[in-house]
């Protein structure tokens, strides 16, 4: 990406500002990728491509995320598989794919992060929206969410969404919350939500949480 140092001399004023635009838009790119909103990251791909069509710096970002959606949509096929960012010894590799609904887009780096360090893949998203968009690409094997959106409190309609939808794959899903009141906790429990966290979170204690889910549901197939 260029900086403004960068910028050839002699351009005129429409294609430096395009020149800025491109780059603008490439970092939002780099940040979304960051917090694992592949959807997203493509959605604003389109955009650059929009405003120059042979942007290397767009197609390398462009492969690199296809490579990503290609292994979640094919783990299980071949072994383990992980994020691309990060090599986790034999170990700690795991094939389950996690989603992270979260508006704070803090929280959804440090969480992909966090997640990727223990082995998982990891995709976010940061609405209701983007959440059904990014199920409709790939079934995650674990979902997080928050209870209360800006919207209100969509976390509750995105659980019921996804149990509709999921069909027979019964996935566990957690709820992060500023609050959890009585309201919410009943709420959480009458609707069979497999966990409750209260945020700020600790990392390593969502993690903890995935894997005990993860766990139950692996014992509840064998069971059945």
């Amino acid at each position: 990406m260029d900086s403004e140092d960068d910028v050839p001399q002699g351009l005129s004023p429409a294609e430096v500002y395009r020149r800025k635009k491109v780059d603008h838009y490439l970092r939002i790119v780099q940040d979304h990728v960051d917090m694992g909103r592949y959807i997203s990251a493509l959605k604003t791909l389109d955009i650059v491509f929009s405003l120059d069509r042979n942007n290397q710096d767009a197609r390398d970002i462009r492969k690199a995320v296809d490579d990503i959606l290609s292994r979640m949509l094919h783990r299980g096929k071949n072994g383990h598989s992980t994020d691309e960012s990060f090599h986790p010894p034999a170990t700690l590799r795991r094939n389950e794919l996690v989603m992270i609904v979260d508006q704070d887009e803090r929280l959804l780096k440090s969480m992909t992060d966090s997640l990727r360090k223990y082995g998982f893949m990891s995709i976010g998203a940061s609405s209701f929206e983007e959440a059904v968009d990014t199920y409709a690409l790939v079934r995650p094997d674990v979902a997080i969410s928050e209870v209360n959106f800006e919207t209100g409190p969509r976390g509750f309609d995105l659980y019921s969404w996804l149990k509709t939808n999921s069909g027979r794959d019964n996935i566990p899903f957690l709820f992060l919350a500023t609050r959890i009141d009585r309201e919410t906790l009943i709420a959480g429990k009458r609707f069979g939500v497999d966990d409750l966290i209260l945020k700020p979170v600790d990392n390593d204690v969502v993690i903890a949480s995935v894997i005990n889910s993860l766990s139950r549901r692996k014992a509840a197939l064998v069971q059945a």
